[in-house]
């Protein structure tokens, strides 16, 4: 792991134990080992709603410490990411943005023709 750069990282759960079988593996040469990449890693879509984050290991200075998008994480950190609610959400200042985008989206996928058979 250390030769090549890799960093596991476990994700957890609220209220349960953290998932020790599958790790999400980051690269420090290529795009980092930030907790904005992990989330990168884990949904596209993490980051926008990612109010903090948890982490467990060896890259805090207690634990559980509350960090942002760009801690850098360390081999076997335990994640846990706490996003946004509705409420915090929809006082972004692009949510109607983002609401105008989906339902245009929506529109066009209706508007498609059916081919002809």
């Amino acid at each position: 792991w250390e030769t090549l750069a890799l960093v596991r990282c476990y994700t957890k759960k609220r209220g349960s134990p953290p998932d020790f079988e599958e790790p999400v593996v980051l690269t420090r040469d290529r795009h980092g080992c930030t907790v904005e990449s992990l989330c990168h890693q884990v949904h596209r879509s993490l980051v926008d709603d990612f109010h903090f984050a948890y982490v467990w290991g060896a890259s805090t200075k207690h634990n559980p410490q509350r960090v942002g998008l760009h801690h850098e994480l360390e081999d076997e950190d335990v994640v846990q990411i706490v996003k946004k609610t509705n409420t915090q959400i929809k006082r972004d200042k692009n949510y109607n943005e983002r609401v105008q985008a989906h339902w245009d989206a929506q529109k066009a996928k209706k508007k498609k023709t059916k081919l002809k058979t």
